[in-house]
């Protein structure tokens, strides 16, 4: 055994493209199991064999991710749990990571929230100490900077950076309400997902801002679209999925078509479990 953990070393540290081609094509055929493996020879490897063998565990991980996400999507209907396919969504892009330390400070703003709510008198008062709380002390705001990077998609990336686009800035509100006892829902309307709390709606990318009927009306009227009521009905978890999802379709098509494709199927699926 330790003749051949050398022996797969020594090539993995081989210079000539054509070789290590070949070798890390086969590793990552093995698939899942042979991750515990790789993990082993990593810890004794030398730098360049490190290296590959580092590029070829995430491989094997993206795969891994890939086909979890699709099963989800695969059975994804009106009880699904939108949380759990936005953690599965950002692993196919972060494959390998756990999310634990995003997670826990979901688990932070939903305590936090539910400690202030103790004086919070009315509905309205509730909602509110949560916006503020998002919007003003954590600082969750929309990326107009750069309004197209996909990161702006995944949960874990706006957790961090506390920047996003509306649609994973509402999911945030939403899974902080939940945590505190808030009902929130998102809204989705045409070109910008927003929340509601009863009868009242805020836009997370711009800070919790609170919107009235009228601010919506203007809205859709800059689209020539009248407002309906079937624009403020919150939006189901497979709408909200597919809504994500083609968020980030529509930003690769062009820059990314392999990516492009892979989501396309994941839509497909979506669709195909809503449907069911």
């Amino acid at each position: 055994m330790i003749a051949q953990r050398d022996a797969l070393l020594r090539l993995l540290a081989d210079d000539d493209a054509a070789t290590l081609g070949i070798l890390k094509g086969q590793l990552v055929a093995r698939g899942h199991a042979a991750l515990g493996e790789l993990r082993e020879l990593l810890a004794v490897a030398e730098p360049q064999a490190a290296r590959h063998l580092r590029e070829v565990i995430a491989e094997i991980e993206m795969a891994d991710a890939d086909a979890l996400f699709a099963e989800l999507c695969r059975n994804f209907g009106p009880e699904g749990n939108l949380e759990e396919a936005a953690w599965g969504l950002a692993a196919t892009f972060l494959p390998g990571e756990d999310f634990a330390p995003q997670r826990a400070v979901l688990d932070g703003w939903g305590a936090e929230v539910k400690r202030r709510l103790r004086k919070a008198a009315t509905p309205l008062d509730r909602i509110e100490t949560l916006v503020e709380f998002l919007g003003e002390e954590v600082g969750l705001r929309g990326n107009e900077e750069d309004y197209y990077n996909i990161n702006n998609s995944l949960l874990p990336e706006v957790i961090d950076t506390r920047m996003g686009i509306p649609i994973t800035l509402s999911l945030i509100y939403m899974l902080v309400g939940q945590r505190a006892g808030v009902e929130v829902t998102g809204v989705g309307m045409p070109g910008h997902v927003v929340v509601r709390h009863g009868h009242d709606f805020f836009d997370p990318f711009l800070g919790g801002k609170r919107l009235g009927l009228d601010e919506c009306r203007e809205r859709l009227a800059k689209m020539k679209m009248p407002l309906t009521a079937e624009h403020l009905r919150p939006v189901t978890a497979p709408q909200f999925l597919l809504r994500m999802l083609g968020n980030i379709h529509a930003i690769s098509v062009e820059s990314d078509p392999p990516l492009a494709a892979k989501v396309e199927g994941w839509i497909v699926l979506c669709h195909a479990a809503k449907a069911a």
